[in-house]
């Protein structure tokens, strides 16, 4: 493995940090519409809910990105591989996020806003000193968990097309043979990626917990 070949892996590394940037902020704010689905007091979009859920969370990640890439086909709506697969990898991680989500705020006892109304705090207060910070507080070490997964499921797009670090790896390997030190390389990338992704969501966790968004953590 020369260095036009680590230049290879560190372009295919781009791309798929590029990936992770758009999908994360995608699942992010559908999963936040799933879960206004989720506790709607009308019951056909609540099933709704239920069905997209089961549904996505219930397909293999590569096999939703065949059917909607070449679904869009079909229908005559193409769409480039990495849109694609900014779309699949954010709409399959938003089933994951919304029912954590849905289940930091069901964590939340109702004595608490029974509390808020008693008192007389308007609903905007309510919602930002007392959901969010709480929610936050449950949801967050889920959330970075499903962030990190989500950059490691960039590596499956390669099915529709999208060239990034497992694809790039994959056409040096069967250009120079040499396995075991491009998939070794490609694997460490992947780490260094995850690892800092989990130490950033760690800090970030320290930080909300001084300021009461988040559990204190240990020296983990």
């Amino acid at each position: 493995m020369n260095s036009y070949d680590l230049l290879t892996l560190f372009r295919g590394t781009g791309f798929s940090l590029l990936l992770a940037i758009g999908s994360i902020p995608l699942a992010t704010i559908l999963s936040v519409l799933l879960v206004s689905l989720a506790r709607s007091r009308f019951s056909v979009l609540r099933y709704i809910y239920v069905i997209y859920v089961w549904a996505i969370r219930g397909t293999p990640l590569l096999l939703l990105a065949m059917l909607i890439f070449y679904a869009m086909y079909a229908a005559n709506m193409p769409m480039p591989p990495y849109v694609a697969g900014v779309f699949v990898v954010g709409v399959y991680h938003s089933s994951l996020l919304s029912e954590i989500l849905r289940g930091a705020i069901n964590a939340i006892p109702r004595s608490l806003f029974e509390s808020a109304k008693t008192i007389g705090l308007p609903a905007n207060a309510t919602f930002t000193k007392i959901l969010v910070p709480l929610v936050v507080r449950q949801a967050l070490p889920a959330y970075i968990n499903v962030c990190v997964m989500m950059i490691k499921a960039s590596s499956i797009l390669s099915v529709i097309g999208v060239w990034e670090l497992t694809y790039a790896s994959r056409e040096i390997t069967e250009r120079t043979l040499d396995v075991f030190p491009v998939l070794g390389m490609a694997a460490a990338i992947y780490f260094v990626i995850c690892f800092t992704a989990d130490r950033f969501g760690k800090r970030l966790e320290r930080r909300l917990a001084a300021r009461g968004f988040a559990h204190e953590l240990g020296d983990a």
